[in-house]
């Protein structure tokens, strides 16, 4: 992640834990947090230097607090992607008595799409109070989702390219030619370095673009095991910010994942995860 994004997520997490609300909020990430507030101790909020991390940071808010009455025994789970603020919106994940709600997910996610780049707490802390009475009301899409096992009914075609390694960073030249490849071709979705390295491309990317981007990368050096098509919900593609507006506000390049990235677009199914790793 960029140290001028670890400064700009250290300062927001402090300023809410100073707020009338902070008493709610419990650090997830602790260690990775203390981290990150020694780096900014010691670097500028505008330095353009990385910083090496696998982990995002993450803190919980107690909505039970916050109205005890109206949303008791929900938690908002709360991942800062290492894009942001300046390329992505956080992740939230809504658990009502330590079980995803996803109804309560998708709203809050759909809610906070236009507000990139701002302190999202502030808009989500908006929008329980006023939706407090409706947000846990149960819905037929929840009921099915609750019989099927599955996080939400839609899916959409998405295809996965695995390779051997991909290593970040761009003195990586073959790798930096794969990102920029996918932007001059417009492809939507993520990438996943490390060894394997995953290339996720979503719709409205067809099968076709994926096979021509694979071929593609052949020419570049970097081989991919083949094109494999796996559906996906639609709601936990939009989450991670894979595709659509989001791409378009991060310059149309692919998304950094990480695995805890992408097993939220996986719905937390681990099964899910594993067949994209490619892991038996």
């Amino acid at each position: 992640m960029l140290i001028s994004n670890a400064h700009r997520q250290v300062e927001e997490i402090k300023t809410f834990q100073n707020k009338w609300y902070g008493h709610a909020i419990t650090i997830s990430t602790p260690t990775l947090f203390t981290r990150l507030q020694k780096v900014t101790n010691i670097t500028t909020a505008s330095s353009n230097k990385s910083l090496a991390t696998k982990k995002m940071v993450s803190y919980q808010l107690n909505c039970s607090i916050l109205h005890p009455e109206e949303l008791s025994n929900l938690t908002l789970h709360i991942q800062y992607p290492f894009t942001y603020p300046t390329e992505s919106n956080c992740i939230v994940q809504a658990l009502f008595e330590n079980k995803l709600h996803v109804q309560c997910t998708s709203l809050i996610t759909q809610y906070l799409s236009p507000f990139e780049s701002c302190e999202n707490l502030e808009f989500i802390l908006e929008w329980l109070a006023e939706n407090k009475s409706t947000c846990l009301l149960e819905t037929d899409e929840d009921d099915e989702t609750k019989e099927n096992g599955t996080i939400g009914p839609d899916q959409i075609c998405c295809y996965i390219l695995r390779y051997n390694h991909l290593l970040a960073g761009s003195e990586h030249k073959k790798e930096k030619q794969m990102v920029d490849t996918a932007k001059k071709m417009k492809l939507q979705g993520g990438i996943l370095w490390g060894t394997p390295g995953i290339v996720l491309l979503v719709h409205p990317t067809s099968q076709e673009d994926a096979k021509e981007y694979a071929k593609e990368c052949r020419t570049i050096g970097k081989r991919a095991d083949g094109v494999e098509e796996i559906g996906l919900k639609q709601i936990d593609v939009e989450t991670i910010g894979l595709g659509g507006l989001s791409q378009t506000k991060r310059g149309n390049r692919l998304l950094n994942m990480d695995t805890g990235i992408l097993r939220v677009g996986c719905g937390n199914n681990e099964d899910i995860l594993r067949s994209i790793l490619g892991v038996c």
